[in-house]
């Protein structure tokens, strides 16, 4: 694998990661307090076979070009492409928060992306966060000053297994004690390795405000450019969005595929619900 690399682009530096594979790659784009380095379900797509540059988005990782809405930063991921020689694409695939630059990429006729995947995304034209505790709190914990600190103190905790527990238990709808001891030894070192890897930069304050009410209209306007199949994946179990934004985006994308998945939280890509995911990325990507 690529340990990442950031490319020069007209509007400044964009930081990728690029995990070779022997198909055209898959543009993958990781959620909310995930930079390009944060594996947020990889092998659902290398273990096919398929090469992978995920991004960080505006305000994430090394990516340095201002605040830019996702229809911005299209034009962007189109130069890394040239820059990296992507001729094909395989897949656009947007995780939790990456969804919205995820719609904007695959309805790029320049990019022609046959497929669009979205993996447990919000917002859809639905506001998000999905309750008035988490949009009043989150601004401020996770606020370009603050979020060192938060991630800091979150690094030092999940060392140990009762920390880990901690940061996992309010992922689930569900008691922490019905799923945690189907959770393999690997499973825990990648959660671990997830939160060890996050930071929220200046770029959780500006998901936070593309998710607001008043920017409907434009979340809506990128869903209907949508015209590639896509595949909708989440779990009624993730307290960390709402299935209702699954239910949202596949009723609203023309031939989108809801596929609802028994994954115990919003983390669908560790533990025994990944099978039943990576069921349903490969049956996708070979229709």
């Amino acid at each position: 694998m690529d340990a990442g690399r950031v490319v020069s682009t007209s509007a400044g530096p964009v930081e990728v990661v690029h995990v070779p594979g022997e198909r055209p790659p898959v543009l993958f784009f990781p959620g909310g307090h995930c930079s390009a380095r944060s594996d947020c379900g990889w092998d659902l797509y290398t273990d096919l076979g398929y090469a992978l540059i995920s991004f960080s988005r505006p305000g994430y990782g090394a990516t340095r070009v201002g605040a830019l809405t996702p229809a911005q930063f299209v034009p962007l991921v189109r130069e890394v492409c040239r820059e990296l020689d992507v001729a094909e694409v395989a897949a656009v695939v947007g995780v939790s928060g990456g969804g919205l630059q995820a719609l904007e990429v695959a309805a790029d006729p320049q990019l022609a992306s046959p497929g669009l995947a979205l993996h447990s995304c919000a917002p859809s034209t639905l506001p998000y966060p999905d309750s008035r505790a988490e949009a009043l709190g989150r601004p401020i914990v996770f606020s370009p000053l603050l979020q060192g600190l938060t991630w800091s103190m979150i690094r030092r905790m999940v060392r140990s297994d009762t920390g880990l527990r901690r940061m996992m238990a309010p992922l689930s709808k569900l008691p922490l004690d019905q799923w945690w001891g189907d959770l393999t030894v690997s499973d825990l070192a990648d959660a671990r390795a997830l939160f060890q890897s996050m930071g929220s930069g200046s770029g959780f304050a500006h998901d936070l405000r593309q998710g607001r009410r008043n920017a409907a209209p434009s979340r809506l306007a990128a869903i209907s450019r949508v015209a590639c199949p896509t595949l909708v994946t989440a779990s009624r179990n993730d307290a960390a969005v709402s299935f209702a934004h699954a239910e949202d985006f596949a009723a609203r994308i023309p031939g989108a595929t809801l596929k609802e998945l028994d994954a115990p939280s919003h983390l669908f890509w560790i533990g025994p619900g990944r099978t039943q995911a990576a069921s349903a990325v490969a049956e996708f990507l070979s229709a």
